[in-house]
Parts: C-alpha cells; sequence; structure tokens
C-alpha cells in the first residue's frame, strides 16, 4: 500500500483550468445513452464514476470514444440480460436502477467497496410501490424491467437526491408518468434541479411545484442540439481556491461557467468571499487574489443543500478568526465514507480545534493561525476526503503524510499531478 508524503508548496503557475463536472458528466452520459438522435459529449469529468455510467449504459446504447470526445445515442437493439458492475458510483447504481425498470429485460447491478453499505431501501421501495419487479441479494440489485404504469410517490428528502433522481430517469418511460413529492427536509435540491435540467436539453417535460415533481410518461429522450460541452466543477475548483487564498499566490481558474454551475456548487464562491477572500469573477473564469487575502472572518453556513463543498470550506474555517459553525449536514454520514468523522480528523491533524455533531450534523470550526501538520491522514478511500487531505497537508508546516488515497480516481485521477504543476512537494512513497 502506498502513501503521500506532502511536503509544502511553492507558487510556481499562475493559470489552471477546473476540471469537468463530475455531476453534469455522469447526468449527461445517462440521458445520452437514452436518447433516441445521436448527441456528442465534450470536456468530460474522465474519473472512475464515468467509466462506472458508461460500462452501465453500454448493454443498452452504441457508444463511441475519441479521445475525450463521447459520441452516444441509444441502441437499436437491447440486450436482454445486463450485469453491470457500478463501481463505487451511488449515483450511477441509483439511477439506472431506476432507468432499467423501465427497460424490458433483467438487469443485475453489482455495487463495490463502500457503496455496498450505502442506503438504497427506500428507493428500492419507492420502485415497489410503481410494482416495478426488484429484489436485492446480497450487495446485488435485479431489476426485471417492464412497462411501468406509473403513480404516486412520496419520498423521503433526508437522505439522497439521487433517489428522486432516479425517479426522474424512469418516468419517461412509464405509461402515465410519475408524480413525486418529496418530503423534508430536502437536502442537496440543486442536484435534482441539475438533473431537471439535463432531462430537459433531451425534450423531457419536468412540471415542479416546490416539493411536487411531474414527469409525464410515454415521452422519449431526444437532445435539444447534436452536441453538449460539460462544464467546470465548482466543487473541485474550490479546492485549487483554497489553495491560493491560503497560499497567498494570485490564481486564475479558468473552464468556470457561472451560467451552467450548479447553484449548490457555486455557492463555494459565495461563502468564501464572505469570509474574506478575495475572487474577481469572469464570464469563464474566476481570479483568486490570494496575495491580497488577509484575515478570514468566521460564518455560520447551512450546506444541505452544498455537501460537495464541505471540505473546502472547512479548511478556510481552520484559519479564520474565530468560531465557524457548518450546519445541516447530516447526509455527509452515507457518503463514500462518513465524512463528518473524516473532516474532524483532518482538521485536528491540522491543529483547528473542530467538534462535530452527527446526529445533527454539524460542524464546528475554532480556527488557528497556523496549521501545523506533521501527522498521518487516513484518508479511507474517499475521494473528496483525499483531496481535503492534500491541500490541508500542502498548507501544513510540518510535512503531512496521507494513506488510502488511492480513491481520488473516483472524480479527479490527475489531482496530484495538476497540484504539481502549481508547486505542489507530493511524494508517493511505496
Amino acid at each position: 500500500m502506498s502513501r503521500l508524503l506532502i511536503n509544502g508548496f511553492e507558487a510556481r503557475e499562475t493559470v489552471i483550468e477546473a476540471p469537468p463536472s463530475k455531476a453534469l458528466t455522469l447526468r449527461y452520459l445517462l440521458a445520452s445513452a437514452l436518447s433516441r438522435t445521436w448527441v456528442s459529449l465534450s470536456k468530460l469529468n474522465w474519473g472512475d464514476d464515468a467509466w462506472s455510467m458508461i460500462r452501465g449504459v453500454k448493454p443498452i446504447s452504441e457508444i463511441e470514444i475519441r479521445g475525450d470526445r463521447v459520441r452516444i445515442r441509444r441502441g437499436v437493439s437491447l440486450e436482454r440480460l445486463r450485469v453491470v458492475d457500478v463501481g463505487e458510483s451511488g449515483f450511477t447504481l441509483r439511477t439506472l436502477t431506476g432507468a432499467y425498470s423501465g427497460i424490458e429485460g433483467v438487469t443485475l447491478l453489482m455495487p463495490r467497496g463502500s457503496l455496498i453499505d450505502r442506503p438504497m431501501d427506500e428507493l428500492i421501495g419507492a420502485l415497489r410501490s410503481l410494482n416495478v419487479k426488484i429484489d436485492r441479494i446480497g450487495s446485488i440489485i435485479r431489476v426485471v424491467g417492464n412497462r411501468v404504469v406509473g403513480g404516486y410517490i412520496m419520498i423521503n428528502g433526508s437522505v439522497s437526491s439521487q433517489y428522486i433522481s432516479s425517479l426522474l430517469y424512469l418516468a419517461p418511460f412509464t405509461e402515465g408518468g410519475i408524480e413525486i413529492s418529496i418530503r423534508p427536509p430536502v437536502k442537496s435540491r440543486p442536484y435534482i434541479d441539475a438533473t431537471i435540467n439535463v432531462l430537459r436539453d433531451f425534450n423531457i417535460n419536468v412540471e415542479r411545484n416546490g416539493d411536487t415533481i411531474y414527469v409525464g410518461g410515454s415521452q422519449e429522450f431526444k437532445a435539444t442540439i447534436d452536441e453538449f460541452m460539460i462544464p467546470g466543477d465548482y466543487s473541485l475548483a474550490a479546492y485549487y481556491i483554497v489553495l491560493s487564498a491560503l497560499g497567498g499566490f494570485d490564481l486564475k481558474i479558468i473552464n468556470l461557467y457561472r451560467d451552467k454551475a450548479i447553484e449548490s456548487e457555486y455557492s463555494f464562491i459565495k461563502y468564501a468571499v464572505s469570509m474574506g477572500v478575495e475572487i474577481e469573477e469572469n464570464k469563464d473564469s474566476v481570479l483568486v487574489r490570494g496575495s491580497l487575502t488577509r484575515e478570514l472572518k468566521p460564518i455560520d453556513a447551512d450546506l444541505g443543500d452544498s455537501p460537495d463543498i464541505v471540505m473546502p470550506l472547512a479548511l478556510l474555517m481552520a484559519r479564520s478568526s474565530g468560531r465557524s459553525r457548518i450546519t445541516g449536514v447530516s447526509h455527509l454520514v452515507y457518503k463514500e465514507s462518513n465524512r463528518l468523522r473524516g473532516i474532524a480528523g483532518i482538521l485536528k491533524c491540522l491543529g483547528a480545534d473542530v467538534k462535530i455533531d452527527e446526529g445533527n450534523g454539524v460542524i464546528e470550526v475554532n480556527g488557528v493561525n497556523r496549521v501545523r501538520g506533521g501527522c498521518v491522514i487516513d484518508a479511507v478511500n474517499d475521494h473528496r476526503i483525499v483531496m481535503m487531505s492534500i491541500i490541508g497537508g500542502l498548507l501544513a508546516e510540518e510535512p503531512v503524510t496521507v494513506v488510502n488515497w488511492e480513491g481520488i480516481s473516483k472524480s479527479w485521477p490527475t489531482f496530484i499531478w495538476e497540484l504539481e504543476k502549481l508547486g505542489a512537494k507530493i511524494q508517493i512513497i511505496q
């Protein structure tokens, strides 16, 4: 088992490109695979989750991959028995469970790693209420797809927005559509919006009234345009922003389009600015004035809709001049790892005083003037905990060792190389 030795940072580059959005890559791949017309996708996020989705849709689609572009449409003849290794991609597992419920044939969905223990029961129950034939033996989910009549579903919104996305992808295949009533509190609401926006890009009519969504049945996926370019990911670019702000150097991050951003991920910019980070926004980029960023102010933030920015924002809080508080994030317990515990472990390693309340989803951070380091962090192969560990280590006064870091490939396989371009000193020790 290898480990990372992180031993400081000296800025070299002043321009870097944001990685493509993981969330939008997966949504467009699935919608394109259901489209009756050819669709070209460019600038995809080529993390492990994208390959999980490609494996997942391959039995029902025609796919051409050339360089970093994908050309894809729904296949003319579909495989009737489909065995799909979904890896550790929660979005792939949950949305394919829904989509394959409305496509004739038998599908075996096989999760791996931490995904085996992540919750699925409520989604399975919702699909059974629509008379979908679905069962689970151990970790394997079997879906017997057929024509689904549709109907009304009330589903808990506090565990995973992916349950709702799953039902949204199924609804167009039903005869009469699905009306979804989401029981509050609703977590990660902007990711539901992202799914709806992608469906509308494929001519699927979606009606929304607050926490009630209706998608009519007997609709066909047909892209409104021939090609979609995946924009940059604000939640991943947030780690660059933290490095620039706390590292005291200016950095321009390109491929960030405000008008294409998922709102919950873009909100990192607003929180960072409110703390005192100097940021200039342009049409397709942001300029972080780390050289002008001084003392950071503590803030309170309800991140129930923004789970993916909790980690980088907690790093900023660790250097603020007082007590900060994050609320509404009890659902982080159900991610690739228990992220509340992971965040606490990293911040304690860096010298910050941190308290977590798992039941209520609260993180309290008392900021410090210096980031200590000199410790070992177990990143438990959770890609976002790995990123937080590495950025924290680069800002620390003493070297930091990170173990169980290989899960970074889930969303950002080139993360370490990109950081090395900027000036990171990272060794992989076998």
